[in-house]
C-alpha cells in the first residue's frame, strides 16, 4: 500500500479520521436540534464526498451552486439535489430539465417573476412541476426578493401551473466569516427570523411550505436554534480551512471544534537562500488570502514561525524558524480557503495512518455554469 510521502506534490490528502469526525459533529448537532443536513457540494465538488454525507445520515440532499454542479451530481447517482443560485439562460434551463429527468428530486431557487415565467414554459415538458424554492435575500444583495416582497411573489409563483413552490431558502453568505462571534450571531438569528416570519405568513395563507433551507458553517450553531428552520445547507464543514480557523482559533486551527482535514502538501525545490526556501505549490495549486494565509502543519497542528507568501503561479515562498528545510522536503499546508483550492485540483487523496486508502476523482471540478 502506497505511503503518503510516496504521492507527487502538489497534491492534496484527506485524513480520514478527521474528515470522519467532522462529517458526524455536525450530523449530531443537527440531528440534536432536530434539523437535517442538505450539505453543500460547492466545497468540495466531488460526488465520492456527497455520497459519504448522504450515508451518515440525517441528510434530506445535496446542494449545487450551479446547474452544472448538479447534473454532474445527478449524473454520479445523487437523487436528492437543490441548486441554490438561480437558473436563468436557456441552456442552463436546459440542463436543469435534463438534471430533474435523471433524480428523484432536483429543486432550483428562484427571485424574479421573469426566470419564474421562462421556468413554468420549460418545465411544461416534464412529467410533474418542476419542484422550486423562494430564495429569501438577507440584506445582502446578490440573490434573493426583499423580505417584504416575498408573500405576494410567493402567491404568483404558486398559481403557475408547472412550478411546484415548497419552501424557502435563505442564505447570509456575507456573515459566515465575520470575526466578531457576538454580531455573527445576532445577525444571522435576526435575519433567520425574518425569514422563518414568511415561512409562518406563507404557511397562514395556506401555502405549501415544507422547506426552509440555508445557513452555512459560519452561523450554523446559533441557526439551529431557528424552530422554522428544517435543514442546514452547510459545505466547508466537513473539510475546513485557515479562513474560517481565523474568525475563532487561528492558533490551533479550530473552528467550533471542526479541524482541518484536508491538506496540500509541496515540495522544496530550492533552498540556496538563508531566509526562505521555495515550494511548488503556487497559484495554479493553492488559492491565496493574504489575510489568511496557508499554514504549515504537522499531525494536523500549526507549526509556530513558519510563513507561506505567494512567489508565482508555480511557486510559492516559504520562512522558516530554526534549520533551513532540506531540498526535497515534504511540507504540509493547512488550506487557506477550501473551495477554489479543490477546484484547482483532480482528486484528492485519502489517507489513514499515512497510508494512501483512496483517490477521490474532484468531478464537479470546473463545472462553473
Amino acid at each position: 500500500m502506497m505511503h503518503k510521502n510516496d504521492l507527487d506534490t502538489p497534491c492534496l490528502l484527506l485524513e480520514r479520521s478527521l474528515f470522519d469526525r467532522n462529517v458526524r459533529l455536525m450530523l449530531e448537532r443537527a440531528a440534536i436540534a432536530g434539523k437535517a443536513l442538505r450539505p453543500h457540494a460547492k466545497t468540495h465538488k466531488c460526488s465520492q464526498i456527497a455520497r459519504e454525507q448522504l450515508e451518515a445520515g440525517n441528510c434530506v440532499g445535496i446542494c449545487a451552486a450551479k446547474v452544472s454542479e448538479a447534473y454532474a451530481l445527478a449524473e454520479a447517482g445523487i437523487e436528492n439535489i437543490l441548486i441554490t443560485s438561480p437558473v436563468t439562460t436557456p441552456a442552463k434551463i436546459e440542463q436543469l430539465l435534463a438534471c430533474a429527468a435523471r433524480t428523484r428530486e432536483c429543486l432550483v431557487v428562484v427571485d424574479n417573476l421573469d426566470n419564474a415565467c421562462q421556468l413554468n414554459e420549460a418545465a411544461a415538458r416534464l412529467p410533474a412541476p418542476l419542484p422550486i424554492l423562494l430564495d429569501l435575500d438577507p440584506e445582502m444583495g446578490r440573490t434573493g426578493i426583499a423580505f417584504s416582497e416575498a408573500p405576494e411573489f410567493a402567491h404568483r409563483l404558486h398559481a403557475m401551473p408547472n412550478l411546484s413552490l415548497r419552501g424557502i431558502q435563505c442564505y447570509a453568505g456575507h456573515l459566515q466569516h465575520l470575526r466578531n462571534t457576538d454580531e455573527r450571531h445576532r445577525e444571522s438569528r435576526r435575519l433567520m427570523q425574518k425569514a422563518a416570519q414568511v415561512f409562518r405568513q406563507l404557511q397562514g395563507e395556506g401555502l405549501p411550505m415544507q422547506i426552509f433551507t440555508g445557513t452555512g458553517t459560519g452561523t450554523a450553531s446559533s441557526d439551529l436554534e431557528i424552530p422554522e428552520l428544517t435543514d442546514i445547507q452547510v459545505g466547508s464543514y466537513c473539510v475546513m480551512d485557515a479562513e474560517y480557523a481565523a474568525v475563532e482559533n487561528p492558533e490551533h486551527l479550530l473552528f467550533e471544534q471542526f479541524c482541518p482535514a484536508l491538506t496540500l502538501v509541496t515540495t522544496v525545490i530550492s533552498n540556496n537562500h538563508d531566509s526562505h526556501v521555495t515550494v511548488d505549490a503556487g497559484l495554479k495549486a493553492l488559492y491565496f488570502t493574504p489575510e489568511t494565509p496557508p499554514r504549515v502543519v504537522r499531525q494536523g497542528l500549526p507549526l509556530p514561525g513558519w510563513r507561506y507568501e505567494w512567489f508565482c503561479d508555480e511557486h510559492g515562498k516559504l520562512f522558516f524558524p530554526g534549520e533551513k528545510p532540506a531540498l526535497g522536503e515534504r511540507i504540509e499546508l493547512c488550506l487557506p480557503h477550501c473551495d477554489p483550492t479543490i477546484n484547482l485540483h483532480d482528486e484528492i487523496h485519502v489517507i489513514d495512518h499515512g497510508k494512501l486508502v483512496g483517490r477521490w476523482k474532484i468531478d464537479l471540478r470546473g463545472k462553473v455554469y
